[in-house]
């Protein structure tokens, strides 16, 4: 019983770490030689048609995102919502990679439909909350998720890397680094599509029933709460919100800073955001592993039972397992104010690097490898957060509504993604640049801590 039970946690995790290709390709490969591929289409403004680029495919994906749990209740299935998405993210790179031949909006098509494709990290939310029940095994599943979806990030480096050697001609159509990464990764996608097909379960969810089945009567439901409660939740989805656009802000200036302004070649820059995925996994080791030992050495300090007050006074005992969930609860809450911690000092090397260069205080090569390594830093928090605010707010959420309200932890994400390249490339252009951009993050980080701190002092 215990095998069997042990070998299917493990094909879940397996599943649920096939679910996270799809957006860490989509995320990513692109970025290293985007810059290039718009000045090959003879864009007069690189830096404003990225920023769009960047805003209009996250606008598509924070709608599709707030939407994708109502369309899984309406199908009665998420399994093959998630199949059909990872087929969308095949057209979409498919599209994105043939754009160059056509023209600028053909790239945007691509980047939309792929935007489209990446609802994929909302809807595993839902997935995750509707195949496991307990604390510990949601917390788990999620962390299997941030750390493949970091591993991925890293290796999708490698694929941008190594396909940006092709230069070649397929009749008059080039075949070259700008677009050989995003038409291999498309085909990757194709083919682990094709797996969780075989791999994902198909857990049972009631089909939605008219305007209670609605994404605004699960709204509606979810503000009847306790205020406090709700109240929770918003600093969750803030917090999710805040993670999503520090690290989007620092991919948008990652091309912007390496390649404009330190000139490296689109392989020099991938294998450096490589490195920098693969240090930023180290978060998703770290988030378990801290909660794991912190829980287990606190839980063996306290007794078996603890003693509390009922609302007659009289003694009540408390049994070891709600110990356990409240010591594994309010630890979660200390790895997040843990990770916004590290998003300041991470951002406060991207700074540095930004100040070194333009004050020539160190070579551009040097400068490089500092902002690279604010970006590792930055990434390391950005995993912690993955992995602790959707397990902590899918606690204080109704199973009912899981389906429909889950999903909108990767909608706000999305939120994250569309404002960092309107609001940070507005800022890029002042004559400050990337310095008052990156110090605006850490102000926003900074701000953030406080409202984290209430919620451990609370007990729901």
């Amino acid at each position: 019983m215990a095998n069997q039970k042990n070998q299917s946690s493990l094909l879940r995790k397996l599943a649920v770490s096939l679910i996270a290709i799809q957006f860490s390709l989509d995320s990513c490969v692109y970025l290293s030689n985007v810059i290039q591929y718009i000045q090959t289409l003879e864009s007069k403004n690189p830096e404003h048609y990225l920023s769009v680029l960047q805003a209009v495919s996250a606008a598509v994906q924070v709608a599709s995102s707030f939407f994708i749990g109502n369309i899984a209740e309406w199908v009665g299935s998420i399994k093959w919502i998630i199949i059909i998405l990872y087929f969308l993210s095949f057209a979409g790179n498919f599209l994105y990679s043939c754009g160059g031949a056509i023209s600028l909006n053909t790239l945007l098509g691509g980047r939309i439909v792929c935007g489209t494709a990446s609802a994929s990290a909302a809807i595993v939310y839902s997935y995750i909350t509707s195949v496991a029940q307990e604390r510990n095994a949601i917390f788990e599943l999620l962390t299997s998720y941030r750390t493949s979806a970091g591993i991925f990030m890293a290796l999708g480096q490698l694929v941008a890397i190594l396909f940006a050697l092709c230069d070649f001609k397929v009749g008059n159509y080039r075949i070259t680094s700008y677009n050989a990464p995003t038409f291999a990764s498309s085909f990757m996608i194709l083919i682990v599509g094709v797996f969780l097909a075989v791999l994902l379960e198909d857990p049972k969810i009631a089909k939605s029933d008219g305007k209670k089945g609605s994404l605004l009567g699960a709204w509606r439901q979810f503000f009847d709460a306790p205020a406090r409660k709700v109240f929770a939740c918003l600093i969750l989805l803030w917090t999710m919100f805040l993670s999503t656009l520090i690290v989007s802000e620092v991919l948008y200036f990652m091309p912007v800073f390496l390649t404009l302004q330190v000139h490296w070649k689109t392989e020099y820059e991938g294998a450096a955001f490589m490195v920098a995925a693969f240090l930023g996994v180290a978060g998703s080791f770290l988030a378990p592993n801290l909660v794991k030992m912190m829980s287990e050495r606190e839980s063996s300090e306290n007794s078996l039972l603890k003693k509390g007050r009922s609302s007659e006074d009289t003694k009540v005992m408390i049994p070891i397992e709600q110990l356990r969930a409240d010591v594994f609860y309010r630890n979660q809450v200390l790895l997040s104010i843990f990770a916004l911690l590290i998003f300041l000092a991470g951002q406060a090397l991207i700074i540095a690097a930004s100040e070194a260069l333009s004050h020539n205080a160190l070579p551009p090569t040097n400068s490089g490898i500092l902002f690279v390594a604010g970006l590792s830093i930055v990434m390391v928090g950005y995993n912690c957060l993955g992995s602790s605010i959707p397990a902590i707010f899918s606690t204080h959420i109704d199973p009912k509504l899981k389906v429909r309200l889950m999903p909108c932890i990767g909608a706000i994400s999305g939120i994250g993604k569309l404002v960092a390249p309107i609001v940070f490339g507005a800022l890029y252009k002042t004559c400050l640049g990337l310095p008052i951009g990156v110090g605006l993050g850490m102000i926003l980080v900074g701000i953030s801590i406080p409202p984290l701190i209430w919620l451990l002092m609370k007990k729901y």
